[in-house]
């Protein structure tokens, strides 16, 4: 019944989807080397992001421990290849899509795990470190954080993870087990 309503939601908002089994995702040390290196900019400045999220470890057998997920995209046209305000529109629109997924399955009382493209972007300025996190419920942890190899989970179900110049494309990870 979950998965059902995941879908419904995900055709409404117009993401490309597949189910897929967390054991084919694949999590590399090197990825997150790259997010503590501070490459987005984000490392230490995000209730999201680490170092604020906690053991990695234990964030990666969580995700292991539901059976099933669904990995959804969303491309979006850019005016060029360097368009950054059109990549930037581009991430707030997956991230609202996350963000209704996640209310909707809180909604229901769901077990499920989101896992977003990028940060967090439900508050305008992040708390972090002075103040608790506004929306724990909420906290959109990024797949990066976690050293998850998007490109070999998308190529795996089919999902492509370049869709040609002028183009963006983001993927986010909804972990669930079935009521």
């Amino acid at each position: 019944m979950m998965l059902k309503d995941i879908e419904t939601l995900l055709k409404e908002l117009k993401a490309e989807y597949r189910l897929i089994d967390t054991k084919d995702i694949i999590f590399r040390a090197e990825f997150l080397d790259k997010c503590k290196m501070n490459y987005c900019g984000r490392y230490n400045r995000s209730w999201s992001c680490p170092p604020a999220i906690g053991d990695i470890g234990a964030l990666d057998e969580k995700v292991l421990s539901y059976p099933k997920a669904v990995l959804f995209q969303t491309i979006s046209l850019l005016e060029d290849n360097y368009d950054v305000d059109g990549m930037d529109a581009a991430l707030r629109n997956m991230s609202k899509i996350a963000l209704k997924l996640n209310i909707m399955l809180n909604e229901k009382k769901a077990d499920f795990m989101i896992l977003s493209a990028g940060t967090c972007q439900i508050c305008d300025k992040c708390t972090y470190p002075e103040n608790p996190c506004r929306h724990p419920d909420l906290l959109q942890i990024p797949m990066e954080a976690l050293g998850i190899d998007v490109g070999d989970l998308s190529g795996k179900y089919n999902l492509k993870y370049y869709n040609g110049s002028n183009t963006v494309t983001y993927f986010s990870l909804c972990c669930f087990r079935e009521n």
